[in-house]
């Protein structure tokens, strides 16, 4: 009976602690410009995004991946972006347009 209490009660301690984890984990967004031809995955910041359509999405368990240099990251190798945002957070237009002065040239919309 004892060995049974102990391993329920493990049991629902690592249960406690995953489902932790898991809710720790946030979702950090890139919106492209122009979509990606076919789904890319793309290293940056500490994550791996993947790459659909408009968007590259990482999930992640720290801060350290909404951060300027992932941005530009994202915006060097998929042209420009018009957002960049982690759970409540995103990007102002300031520090948008900072991340998407690595885009390519190429890439970039001529000014108005």
């Amino acid at each position: 009976m004892m060995i049974r209490s102990t391993l329920t009660a493990a049991a629902a301690l690592l249960t406690l602690t995953l489902a932790g984890q898991a809710a720790a984990q946030t979702l950090v967004t890139a919106k492209l410009g122009q979509p990606v031809a076919e789904r890319t995955r793309l290293v940056a910041g500490g994550a791996v995004f993947v790459c659909e359509g408009e968007a590259c999405v990482a999930t992640v368990s720290n801060s350290r991946t909404f951060i300027p240099s992932t941005c530009k990251d994202i915006a060097g190798r998929f042209g420009p972006l018009t957002a960049f945002e982690s759970g409540t957070r995103a990007f102002d237009a300031a520090r948008l347009e900072a991340c998407n002065a690595a885009a390519p040239a190429s890439a970039k919309a001529p000014m108005p």
